[in-house]
C-alpha cells in the first residue's frame, strides 16, 4: 500500500505546498491535503485552542484536526530562522509542538529549519523522504526536482502578476501573508469582493521576494521577522503601480501590528485600509468596507487627483 503524507491547508502550506506535493509525489507518496478552510474547521481549531492564540494558528489546528485518520502522518515544519539575523514569528516554531499537545491522536512528522544554526531546509526534508525511501540519493534528487518546481513557480506568478500591475484600471494591491491572502475563509471572501467591484488584485504574496527583501530594507533595516521583511518589500515594489493598499491582518498578530504601523508611514498620499479579521467576523460588513474603499478611490480618480494626496483610511 501506497504511503501518505496529510498537509494541512494553513499556515506555511500556501507559500510551500509545490515544494511538498513536487517532492512527495517524486518518492512516491501520496499527499492528502485537508478540505478548503471553512466555518467548521476554524469552530473545531477554537476549541483546541487556548484564548490567546492567533486566528491563523487555530485554522491551522483545525486543518491537522481535519486530517485524523486520513494519512500515515500529517507534515508540520517547524521554521526558526530562515536567514541569519532574522527570525520567524513563533508560530511557526511552536506549531508542531502545540499541534502534538493538543491533537496527540494525530500522527506528526516534523522537518525543521533553523539556518542560523546551520539546520538547513534541503537536510531536513530529505530527511523527512528517508522515511518513505530508503534510497538517499533519489531522495536527494527527488528534493531538487522539488525546489526547481517552487522557484519556476514563483517566477511565473510573479511575472504575471506584474504584468497586471502594467495594465490599466483601478489596482488594489492586498498587503498580507499568504496562510491569510488565500485562505478560503479569511481572504478569499475579500479578493472576490475586489474582484466584483472590478478591480485588479495584486497580493504581496506573489512579488519577486528576492527583490522584495532587498526593498524592504527602504522601510526597516532592523526588523527581524522574515515574512514581515517580505511584505514590506512587496509594498515598496507595487506602491507605485496601483491606486489603493488593503493591509490584511488577523488577531491578535504583534508583528503585522509593528508592520502595517511602518507601511502606513510610506503610503502617505495613497487610499489605505486595515482589515482585522478574528474568528467573529462578518462577512456583510466586510464587504461594505472594501466596497466603500473602491467607490473612494474611484471618486479620487474621477477628481483627477489619481493616487496623489489623501490618506490612511
Amino acid at each position: 500500500m501506497q504511503a501518505t503524507i496529510g498537509l494541512p491547508r494553513s499556515l506555511l502550506y500556501h507559500k510551500y505546498h509545490v515544494l511538498w506535493t513536487s517532492f512527495f509525489e517524486a518518492i512516491e507518496v501520496e499527499t492528502v491535503t485537508s478540505p478548503p478552510s471553512n466555518r467548521a474547521i476554524l469552530e473545531r481549531g477554537v476549541e483546541l485552542a487556548v484564548d490567546e492564540t492567533c486566528v491563523p494558528l487555530k485554522v491551522f489546528l483545525g486543518h491537522v484536526d481535519s486530517l485524523r485518520g486520513r494519512a500515515d502522518y500529517v507534515l508540520v515544519p517547524r521554521i526558526v530562522t530562515l536567514a541569519k539575523g532574522e527570525t520567524a514569528c513563533v508560530k511557526f516554531l511552536g506549531a508542531f509542538d502545540i499541534a502534538r499537545n493538543a491533537i496527540p491522536d494525530v500522527p506528526l512528522i516534523e522537518y525543521n529549519v533553523d539556518v542560523a544554526a546551520g539546520i538547513r531546509e534541503r537536510d531536513e526534508l530529505c530527511r523527512v523522504g528517508r522515511v518513505f525511501e530508503r534510497n538517499g540519493r533519489r531522495v536527494r534528487r527527488a528534493y531538487d526536482h522539488a525546489k526547481r518546481e517552487q522557484q519556476r513557480h514563483a517566477a511565473e506568478v510573479s511575472a504575471e502578476q506584474m504584468a497586471i500591475a502594467e495594465r490599466d484600471g483601478v489596482k488594489v494591491l492586498v498587503v498580507g501573508h499568504a496562510y491569510n491572502l488565500y485562505d478560503e475563509l479569511l481572504g478569499r471572501p475579500i479578493r472576490e469582493t475586489l474582484a466584483r467591484q472590478g478591480v485588479e488584485v495584486l497580493c504581496s504574496e506573489l512579488a519577486d521576494m528576492e527583490q522584495a527583501r532587498t526593498l524592504a530594507r527602504r522601510v526597516s533595516a532592523d526588523i527581524p521577522w522574515t515574512y514581515n521583511k517580505e511584505l514590506l518589500g512587496a509594498l515598496e515594489l507595487y506602491r507605485e503601480r496601483v491606486d489603493g493598499v488593503i493591509f490584511l491582518v488577523t488577531f491578535p498578530c504583534g508583528p503585522d501590528s509593528l508592520m502595517t504601523e511602518l507601511c502606513m508611514r510610506r503610503v502617505k498620499g495613497l487610499p489605505a485600509i486595515t482589515i482585522v479579521l478574528d474568528e467573529l467576523q462578518g462577512e456583510a460588513g466586510l464587504n461594505t468596507r472594501i466596497e466603500s474603499f473602491v467607490d473612494l478611490i474611484r471618486a479620487r480618480g474621477r477628481a483627477g487627483s489619481g493616487v496623489a494626496g489623501g490618506g490612511a483610511l
